[in-house]
């Protein structure tokens, strides 16, 4: 599993700076989130380029975006909005990615559906200045969203995707709305954690950063920080029949079977 870092920074400039500093230590950006005065930044150290753009629009990170998906240099994989600033995160040859810009929530989803009618698969939601903002990717994985007015009802939203085998990989608030995007991936396992503050997250979340789960994901929203989380499923190994070992593999076996039972899905309640 990759090493999980972040950033806290008060304003853009002072993000752009530390952004580029881990970038140059060879970490790679994966997700941003503006909340309560501050942007996040999450790292991780996996072998990708990274990069990020800003706009004073959401038109105009949809050229930017438009623009990188011509030239086939760096797709977009995360948008943010704050204090006026659109924040795009972009991965060199991570696929063919585009933007949909839409002026409502019920725009917005008929702008999904018309995406997976055409093999694209949904990857970040954001809202910012009255405007939604969808990423999509030419995938043809499982996909699927939820949407949900009020702390508790996400919550039951995100159990009843995980009973449906569905990972958690996206949150968004806006408009009094909680967004919970998803997607089928058998090599991990996802969770959640939360705080009223982003240390607090982070202090409720250190058992689980002990256990090896990672910060993929955070969102401000209601007066909480909420942090999606995820951690690799251990691979079973397929060990050809052989007569000679007999029950020597039994241990093997069973080792396998107790890293499995530890994939359930993990929660710290909003």
């Amino acid at each position: 599993m990759a090493n999980n870092i972040y950033s806290i920074s008060e304003n853009i400039e002072e993000f752009q700076q530390e952004i580029q500093l881990d970038l140059n230590q060879g970490y790679d950006i994966i997700s941003t989130a503006y909340g309560d005065g501050s942007w996040i930044g999450l790292y991780q150290d996996t072998p990708n380029n990274t990069g990020f753009a800003t706009a004073s629009s959401a038109d105009e990170l949809g050229h930017i975006v438009q623009q990188q998906w011509q030239v086939g240099g760096y797709r977009l994989t995360d948008v943010e909005y704050g204090n006026g600033v659109w924040f795009g995160t972009f991965e060199e040859n991570y696929g063919a990615s585009k933007g949909s810009i839409a002026n409502s929530l019920a725009e917005l989803q008929e702008d999904i559906s018309e995406a997976w009618n055409q093999g694209w698969e949904l990857v970040d939601v954001e809202y910012g200045d009255g405007i939604w903002f969808g990423t999509v990717e030419n995938d043809t994985g499982v996909n699927s969203y939820e949407t949900a007015s009020s702390d508790g009802e996400f919550v039951q939203d995100i159990q009843n995707m995980w009973n449906q085998g569905l990972n958690l990989v996206d949150v968004e608030y806006g408009d009094g709305i909680w967004f919970g995007t998803f997607q089928e991936d058998s090599s991990v396992t996802s969770g959640y954690v939360s705080g009223s503050t982003f240390d607090e997250l982070l202090a409720n979340g250190q058992e689980s950063w002990n256990q090896g789960w990672e910060l993929v994901d955070v969102e401000y929203g209601n007066g909480v920080w909420l942090g999606v989380i995820e951690k690799e499923i251990p691979q079973v190994t397929q060990i050809p029949q052989d007569t000679s070992v007999g029950d020597a593999l039994l241990p093997l076996h069973n080792t396998i079977e107790a890293n499995m039972s530890e994939t359930k899905k993990h929660v710290i309640d909003i």
